[in-house]
């Protein structure tokens, strides 16, 4: 779909009907709700500022990417979401040549990101491609985006990471202040400041390059920007993620700037579905539901293959106390939510870090102790 030429009341329009499709597939198909919900004018805003047929679209995990695919020639199969020979949940070169990458699980995307600016620069085609990246705030709670994130730093590679913080964990804005500056901080003229700036201070010896570096730092203090900027990427934000006006504004900026840009946006999970707005677990990925009410249709009263490990190893732990757990950022998907629940000294999620997990439960066992390390499959690719 082609909507570079939209005005924004018809792309606000727009985005209301992606919402609308995204809750009728889903509430039918099941699969995840309220990310993709929150991500939807981020996705409406990057199809209309950027080429998604040249530069590479990178969604980490890619699970929030189904306004993508309704914007890529999908709206009519979107129904066959999840199904067997239907639409993947998750992004598929092999589906669209829309989808730049089979995306894995999260933390992946500022590392494909790279290579991609890597092979861009490479081929000389950096004045016509850039890399745009979308990961969540969860996501950066994994060592690898900032392994990635070291490299861009030092290399200033082009590309923009629109970092969607949909539970405020990176940095809390601190009022209007903190809105103005960062308004203040996207606009074309402080960037033109900043590099007329620091053309000037060239002039002026090192003396004055500390003097022009310590000013901008204290500006910066009241933003949650400074870990970004330290690491040698420029930093833009927060923006309400659900105002489009402001996102395309910004959008355009971070695509002009030739250097690494990481655009903060705030966004509400679930919005737009008020059952499901804010930070509720539940609706992170669904079974098919009663769009009117939201309640869950009739499950089979079968045990999951979880929650007969769940109940074995509970009653393995309240018998030895040499049994330990850990998991990676999944505790209700792998079935250890209850034993870290009754033994919070005894079971651990250490977050989106896989290597950490599972070498950390080596000096366990060498202690003498029985680690379970209940982890996705498809997790253990980090």
């Amino acid at each position: 779909m082609d909507i570079k030429n939209f005005t924004l009341p018809e792309l606000e329009e727009l985005s209301q009907k992606i919402r609308d499709r995204i809750l009728e597939v889903v509430s039918t198909n099941g699969g995840h709700l309220s990310s993709t919900l929150g991500a939807t004018e981020i996705i409406v805003a990057m199809h209309k500022v950027f080429d998604v047929m040249n530069d590479p679209f990178i969604f980490d995990v890619s699970h929030q990417a189904y306004a993508h695919k309704l914007l890529s020639e999908r709206w009519e199969e979107f129904a066959t979401l999840r199904q067997f020979n239907g639409l993947s949940g998750y992004t598929k070169p092999s589906e669209s040549a829309c989808d730049y990458f089979v995306a894995g699980h999260s933390s992946t995307s500022i590392s494909l990101g790279v290579g991609a600016a890597k092979a861009i620069a490479l081929k000389n085609e950096q004045e016509s491609r850039i890399p745009v990246v979308l990961i969540g705030d969860g996501a950066m709670s994994a060592g690898m985006a900032y392994e990635a994130m070291n490299e861009l730093g030092d290399r200033k590679y082009p590309m923009v990471i629109i970092l969607n913080d949909n539970e405020m964990s990176i940095a809390k804005p601190i009022g209007a202040i903190s809105r103005m500056l960062s308004s203040a901080m996207a606009s074309p003229f402080y960037q033109r400041f900043k590099r007329k700036t620091e053309q000037f201070v060239d002039n002026f010896g090192e003396g004055a390059h500390y003097l022009a570096k310590r000013f901008e730092e204290s500006f910066k203090l009241i933003t949650p920007g400074i870990m970004f900027e330290e690491m040698g990427i420029e930093y833009i934000g927060p923006i309400d993620g659900h105002d489009l006006k402001s996102l395309i504004e910004t959008f355009e900026i971070a695509k002009g700037m030739g250097k690494p840009v990481l655009v903060h946006i705030q966004t509400i999970k679930g919005k737009g579905y008020e059952i499901a707005e804010g930070k509720h677990e539940k609706w992170h990925g669904v079974s098919p539901f009663d769009l009117k009410s939201g309640a869950a249709n009739a499950k089979s009263s079968v045990k999951s293959a979880t929650q007969i490990y769940a109940d074995a190893l509970m009653d393995q732990a309240l018998k030895n106390e040499k049994i330990v757990g850990v998991t990676a950022a999944m505790p209700s998907g792998t079935g250890l939510s209850a034993l870290m629940e009754k033994f919070p000294e005894r079971f651990w999620d250490v977050a989106i870090a896989e290597q950490h997990a599972v070498t950390s439960m080596g000096a366990l066992a060498k202690e003498g102790f029985k680690p379970f390390c209940t982890i996705y499959s498809t997790f253990l690719q980090r």
